[in-house]
């Protein structure tokens, strides 16, 4: 009997290492919220919000910017009631900020905190050495009033700060640019830290591989790392820069493993992933497939993975509940459903009397539901349909509008295929031909 024992109690002990590795499947921790967004919530959206991020385990809600100012002005305009002089309430009488932390302490979240932001930075941040510093002086004295209104009453829910300025791989190059960047950084992080040395502090830059090489980018910021005032628990999060389109699918995971490689010669300095959930030719929601590629991809060199942005692209308050529920699917077993949707079917064109053309299809059927359809001429995709955002105005997701010029007397052919919530495609429609008068 004891022999017995023995040997179930090596299988077990052979067999738990195995189920513990296909547990650790790569799932987000964080979700950017930005104001346009939650302008018009009430206390009960916010709530089913909070709820959504945290039923998916997720602990962080990153808000960002608090505060915005724009051209050259020296003035903040904020998202909560502000004592400073000269600046000004956006909204006043609402207090966003305190909206945020108050439903997110209801939930058991995190807040990491973001400062101000001036869209001058685009032309002004990598040639304009005293403008940047400015705006990082200005950063502190923002930070200094929200550390005095909110820091005391959530102690347990304010996590950290985010530094809104996103750095590229182009706007800093050469050694003054490079220099005036790291002053800046050091001039709020310095503060920052003698604030209070508990919050940490968390950037996610970005990068574009048509215009610069991986190898120079993780160079940038090793230097940058010598130089700038970065604390053990500080957190360089870069954007994966898929949806976006400065990297793709093909080559974000050789950028992740360079900058890897930067992040390791600054003692203590965390690595995560922003994992970005869209995408910006048509600005639609990419299936949860692809978004778990994302994580896969970046996940044997980051820690931990926040997204821009789950709320702003899944989130049941903003679109068709089936992303957030086939996403959940996913963070409660590993795994996706496979099960693609059926072909559409009898395709049809439609002229209009104002010469407009319309392609019409019928409905195709999934076991969780169709996402949207992709549109393909001459077996190239020209367009994609999904599921409209709350809101939306959207005329039909089983109908497209041919917007090129044809060719008069060519004849086009069009297939279009179904997909659904996970990413599975559908085949191909029996091709409808066209021939243009």
């Amino acid at each position: 009997m004891k022999q017995y024992l023995w040997i179930m109690l090596l299988i077990v002990c052979l067999l738990l290492p195995a189920a513990q590795a296909e547990e650790n499947w790569p799932v987000a921790d964080g979700t950017f919220i930005q104001d346009w967004l939650v302008s018009g919530w009430n206390d009960e959206t916010w709530e089913k919000e909070m709820n959504y991020i945290k039923e998916l385990g997720m602990t962080y809600v990153i808000f960002a910017p608090t505060a915005y100012s724009a051209g050259n002005d020296n003035y903040l305009t904020t998202h909560y009631p502000t004592k400073q002089e000269g600046w000004i309430e956006k909204a006043p009488g609402q207090d966003m900020v305190e909206t945020v932390f108050k439903q997110a302490q209801k939930a058991g979240l995190k807040v990491i905190l973001g400062l101000n932001f001036n869209d001058l930075w685009w032309q002004k941040g990598g040639s304009d050495a005293k403008w940047l510093k400015d705006q990082m002086e200005l950063g502190n004295i923002l930070a200094q009033e929200l550390y005095d209104n909110y820091y005391p009453r959530y102690k347990e829910t304010f996590a950290g700060w985010y530094w809104v300025w996103e750095i590229d791989n182009v706007s800093f190059r050469g050694k003054a640019r490079e220099q005036a960047l790291i002053d800046a950084m050091n001039v709020q992080i310095n503060y920052l830290n003698e604030l209070d040395p508990d919050l940490f502090f968390m950037f996610c830059p970005f990068m574009n591989a048509r215009l610069g090489t991986k190898e120079a980018y993780r160079d940038f910021w090793i230097r940058v790392f010598d130089q700038v005032n970065l604390r053990p628990g500080d957190i360089f999060a870069p954007m994966d820069c898929v949806g976006g389109g400065g990297l793709d699918l093909t080559n974000f995971e050789e950028w992740f493993k360079e900058l890897r490689v930067a992040v390791d010669t600054k003692e203590g300095l965390l690595f995560w992933a922003d994992t970005e959930t869209f995408d910006h030719t048509d600005w639609t929601s990419v299936p949860i497939g692809q978004f778990v590629q994302q994580m896969e991809g970046a996940k044997p060199y980051v820690e931990n993975f926040i997204t821009f942005a789950y709320s702003h692209y899944y989130s049941p308050n903003v679109t068709d509940r089936a992303f957030h529920d086939t996403y959940k699917e996913y963070v409660n077993t590993g795994t996706l459903e496979q099960e693609p949707p059926t072909a559409p079917s009898n395709l049809q064109l439609m002229e209009m009397p104002d010469g407009a053309m319309y392609l019409l299809w019928g409905e195709s059927d999934d076991n969780v539901g169709v996402a949207g359809y992709i549109i393909y001429r001459n077996g190239k995709k020209v367009s994609r349909t999904q599921v409209p955002r709350t809101g939306s105005s959207m005329l039909s997701l089983k109908a497209y509008k041919e917007t090129s010029r044809l060719v008069s007397g060519r004849t086009y052919s069009y297939t279009v295929r179904a997909y659904d919530f996970a990413g599975n495609i559908s085949e191909e429609s029996e091709p409808l031909e066209y021939t243009a008068p």
